[in-house]
């Protein structure tokens, strides 16, 4: 956990490291601002980020909602308000655990329509489509016995996040901030949480 205060001082501090205010920012913008207000303003987005692209291990996942509707051996869950991405899935009689959907993009996805496709236990897929989840095969006699998502969280005053995340969290809040000022040591901290991920792999 970290208080907001907190963490706006430590992505001040951050910042200080690459690019001293003092050398006068300049900002791509008419709206000019105090340095804070900038950093406040993607505190939320910049953890919603980071909360999508770290390891799961650092995330603390909560149970979904399994009101399930079904047809043609199809599942569908509609997801929770403040849903960002799934934890794990596994219906009772599946092989194995799900913990990345695939988007209708995916060419995979169109597999779904067709029998020798389509997930089944021993693979089973899931789609994220649009505010729902889309469960690939499922039976009526199986049940959730797995089902878990990461939301958001709230950043209003205390943020309960995992502890090795405060870090690249500063890192990527200074990016998003320098990004607005045009500077280029954006990419210092977006490197920075770049090797962090890499190193929790």
């Amino acid at each position: 956990m970290i208080t907001r205060k907190r963490l706006i001082d430590l992505v001040k501090v951050k910042m200080e490291e690459v690019t001293p205010f003092d050398e006068g920012l300049a900002v791509l913008s008419s709206d000019v601002k105090p340095i804070t207000n900038y950093i406040e303003e993607n505190i939320q987005p910049a953890l919603d980020e980071l909360l999508m692209i770290c390891p799961l291990h650092l995330t603390t996942p909560v149970t979904l909602p399994t009101v399930l509707s079904y047809g043609r051996k199809i599942g569908t869950l509609v997801l929770p308000d403040g849903f960002l991405r799934l934890h794990s899935f596994k219906m009772s009689n599946w092989e194995r655990v799900v913990t990345r959907p695939i988007s209708i993009e995916n060419p995979q996805y169109q597999d779904q329509f067709v029998r020798w496709g389509r997930g089944g236990n021993a693979k089973p897929v899931i789609v994220r489509n649009s505010d729902k989840l889309e469960i690939y095969t499922f039976d009526t006699d199986s049940t959730p016995v797995i089902a878990k998502y990461v939301q958001r969280v709230n950043t209003t005053s205390n943020i309960e996040i995992n502890q090795k995340l405060v870090d690249p969290l500063c890192a990527l809040i200074a990016a998003k901030v320098l990004r607005i000022f045009g500077s280029e040591q954006q990419r210092v901290m977006m490197q920075e949480v770049d090797e962090f991920i890499k190193s929790e792999l």
